[in-house]
């Protein structure tokens, strides 16, 4: 997703560098920058520098793009490099990254942000924009702030990006779907659309989403039915997406179950709120990541 984002920021003539690891840097090394593979079969090349880790000069903006469980790791690695003016802002899945990332670098200091898009890496120095695209970004304090303004002015010449005034409910209602589709997909192998055409399955992915809307009231966050049938409503788009957990799963890598159903089990048995389809799913999820 950083790759993806990034990308667009350099092609809007923005001065971009990524931080990567692994084969993926060193092919955007080697050829200068990242390619973008889009759905209707165009490839396009956008130069941005690539290194392992944050080096000055302090940006303007430094955008946290990773798996959940890398959070606080990429933000202390950030820290030493961020200005006073610096705006940093958190495009990730879940809803305790801000929190995390401000362990390293203060209260208030984080933006939030959360993007509905189907992007992956099949090869290094590649990525896949599959589908969707749309982002919103905004101040978790609540309210469109200066400082949430002044962001996504900056984004607005590259990204299909809103700016919300309740950032912190958008990232809620993204919970939905991805508790509903990103662990069902990844222990069957299923895409999104088919989940969606098998009538059991189906009411597995609302029946998940259902408990997001149980534990975001105990958050004093208001989920409706309507946000349900909105997140679990078949998506042209969407239909032959597997999310990222099952091509984590695929690649090897650890996935991020901590932020969505492993949260979500998580905070129920905290609560006293009941998760069973939650807590099935964390299990089998646990289960396919055990080692054979």
């Amino acid at each position: 997703m950083g790759s993806y984002y990034g990308a667009l920021l350099g092609r809007a003539g923005h001065d971009v560098r990524l931080i990567c690891r692994g084969s993926h840097l060193d092919a955007m090394s080697r050829s200068g920058g990242i390619s973008v593979a889009e759905s209707d079969g165009t490839l396009w090349h956008q130069a941005v520098s690539a290194t392992q880790r944050p080096a000055p000069p302090p940006p303007d903006l430094a955008l946290i793009t990773t798996k959940s469980h890398d959070t606080l790791a990429a933000a202390e690695a950030l820290a030493p490099v961020i200005g006073d003016r610096t705006m940093v802002l958190s495009l990730q899945n879940g809803v305790e990254n801000v929190s995390r990332a401000e362990r390293a670098l203060g209260t208030g200091r984080v933006l939030a942000g959360q993007a509905f898009v189907g992007v992956w890496i099949d090869e290094p120095g590649i990525v896949v924009h599959g589908a969707e695209g749309r982002v919103s970004i905004g101040d978790p304090l609540g309210g469109v702030t200066e400082r949430a303004k002044r962001a996504h002015g900056l984004l607005a010449q590259a990204w299909d990006v809103t700016l919300a005034d309740d950032i912190v409910f958008d990232q809620w209602k993204k919970l939905l779907w991805n508790a509903g589709f990103n662990a069902l997909c990844a222990i069957t192998g299923c895409t999104a659309g088919q989940a969606l055409a098998e009538p059991s399955a189906a009411s597995t992915v609302r029946a998940a989403m259902q408990e997001v809307v149980a534990i975001a009231r105990e958050h004093g966050i208001t989920l409706s039915e309507a946000d349900v049938e909105e997140m679990a409503a078949d998506n042209p788009q969407l239909r032959e997406y597997r999310p990222s957990t099952a091509r984590d799963l695929d690649a090897g890598k650890a996935v991020e179950s901590d932020a969505l159903c492993g949260f979500i089990s998580r905070e129920g048995a905290h609560l006293g709120v009941p998760t069973p389809v939650n807590d099935v799913l964390d299990a089998l999820l646990g289960l396919r990541q055990a080692p054979s």
